[in-house]
């Protein structure tokens, strides 16, 4: 079920919200959880029962590794509990979403013929694989506690993070179900809730899905592309990326903030980055917070020298890379992100606390334009690898590299501007296609300019944290969340996916 579907906003939210806050109040408390337990498998399965089946086992094996490290905590049954834990949530990973790119592989390289079984990825498997796994490292570590089974599915199962994340800790969200102060109806977290929930089906729904059409237009005829063209849709496509993903993040936070549920933020302006180390610190941040702490920091981190740094660094990236999808294209992403991170650790001066000396005002020009220059750098760089993500395989993630420097041009922009098909202005199209019709390219064409000039103004402003937490609900700002609201209801009626519903 996707949250920016009218079954969800106008049926099942309404009900799931009003019967927690039902059972709360009169303090059945387990009551209440069981009832958000089994709305949140509804919401799972509502698209595939079977992947029901798929995330029931996955949540009890985890659950039963827990119970085993109560009987027996010596080290030894620690340490083999971790390595069993791993490679059973590994395993099934592995096993639905790269058995077929493994089979692949196998037959491509030694010219054998095994047979692929074209295996359906349930929704959220990567999600809700790595939160468990990061709660079993916990357990054997000595750093979590053995929860009751209903606060343990509450965890993995609440559906705002369940398909989409973020990826979020045990210690992040367990104790807020087990605070009964919680459970109370909150206004303040409720309005900031909406508030939340409203600015990111803004970004979903009118950002990302109007340039999507023009993205997956381009993407699909890359042969046909020229200069402009390309560079139009590489732009987009980083736009709707991060539209799609932080939009989503930030519906779910709002969802969570309207259960009294602080969900951790996943994006923090990641376009503004200086720096392809800084982008990671700020893009997809629970991904990145799991891998240095389970992968990165286990490995060495930067302790044994730039050597072994620089390898721990490409390790966690090419993971990473293939986390996100059985493809050569993921793996080729995390790698030049693994070479830009490297590249920025190696050579970046460390910060080092000095005492404050007042620059004079040419030196706080020339830093700012530094500054600026490296950002542009960096968003090239981050926006040309994205090129290798959005691409089928790395021969159409090539042929696009080649198209974008081909330096050609055969007027194909006007064929990308035409697939937006803006619905809002359809009767202005249609009036002109009718009277005019020699004018409707270059309308067309403008309407692109003005969607990426609005994405372009949007990305410059507040994150969605700021501008929710510092809002006073006054007339102006209710009637904005109004509009908005209203609008991305009405574009509902579009075809709308979610992209990360492939990872």
């Amino acid at each position: 079920m996707l949250f920016n579907s009218y079954i969800f906003i106008f049926l099942f939210l309404p009900i799931v919200l009003a019967v927690w806050y039902l059972f709360n109040k009169f303090e059945k408390y387990k009551m209440a959880q069981v009832f958000l337990i089994g709305m949140s498998l509804w919401f799972y399965a509502y698209f595939n029962s079977s992947y029901l089946v798929i995330i029931l086992v996955s949540c009890f094996i985890n659950y039963f590794f827990s119970y085993l490290l109560t009987k027996r905590d010596s080290a030894g049954f620690q340490k083999g509990m971790l390595i069993v834990g791993c490679v059973v949530n590994l395993g099934m990973l592995g096993y639905f979403k790269y058995y077929d790119f493994f089979l692949e592989n196998v037959n491509a390289v030694f010219h054998t013929d095994f047979a692929l079984r074209h295996i359906l990825l349930p929704l959220g498997i990567s999600f809700f694989t790595f939160q468990q796994l990061s709660f079993v490292i916990d357990r054997c570590r000595g750093d979590a506690p053995h929860y009751s089974l209903i606060d343990y599915l509450n965890f993995v199962t609440f559906f705002p993070q369940l398909i989409a994340g973020p990826i979020v800790l045990h210690s992040e969200l367990i104790p807020q179900f087990q605070d009964k102060e919680r459970r109370k109806f909150d206004t303040d977290s409720f309005a900031k809730g909406i508030a939340y929930f409203t600015i990111g089906m803004g970004k979903k729904v009118l950002l990302a899905d109007t340039l999507a059409k023009a993205v997956n237009y381009g993407f699909a005829d890359i042969a046909g592309l020229d200069v402009l063209s390309a560079a139009v849709v590489a732009l987009a496509y980083t736009f709707e990326l991060y539209f799609d993903f932080s939009g989503y993040c930030d519906m779910a936070i709002g969802l969570g903030k309207m259960f009294h549920i602080e969900i951790p933020d996943n994006f923090n302006a990641p376009y503004k980055s200086a720096s392809v180390k800084e982008f990671w610190r700020r893009w997809h941040m629970t991904l990145g917070r799991f891998f240095t702490t389970y992968v990165y920091f286990p490995l060495g981190g930067s302790r044994k020298g730039k050597v072994r740094t620089v390898i721990n660094t490409m390790i966690v990236f090419l993971l990473s890379g293939l986390w996100h999808g059985a493809n050569w294209t993921f793996v080729f992403w995390g790698f030049l992100h693994g070479v830009g991170v490297s590249i920025n650790s190696i050579f970046m001066k460390k910060e080092k606390k000095t005492e404050v000396v007042e620059k004079t005002l040419l030196e706080q020009r020339k830093a700012a334009f530094f500054k600026r220059l490296a950002q542009l750098v960096t968003f090239i760089y981050v926006c040309l690898a994205f090129v290798f993500f959005r691409s089928d395989s790395m021969a159409d993630g090539m042929l696009f590299m080649k198209r974008l420097f081909s330096f050609e041009y055969n007027g194909s922009i006007f064929a990308v501007a035409e697939a937006l098909e803006i619905s809002e202005i359809y009767i202005v199209t249609k009036v002109l296609s009718m009277k005019v019709s020699q004018l409707l390219p270059f309308v067309h064409l403008f309407l692109l300019f003005v969607i990426i000039v609005i994405s372009v103004v949007v990305l410059c402003q507040k994150r969605t944290r700021e501008i929710v937490e510092s809002c006073t609900w006054k007339t102006s700002f209710s009637l904005k969340m109004s509009i908005l609201f209203v609008w991305a209801v009405l574009s509902l009626s579009g075809v709308s996916t979610f992209l990360y519903f492939n990872f």
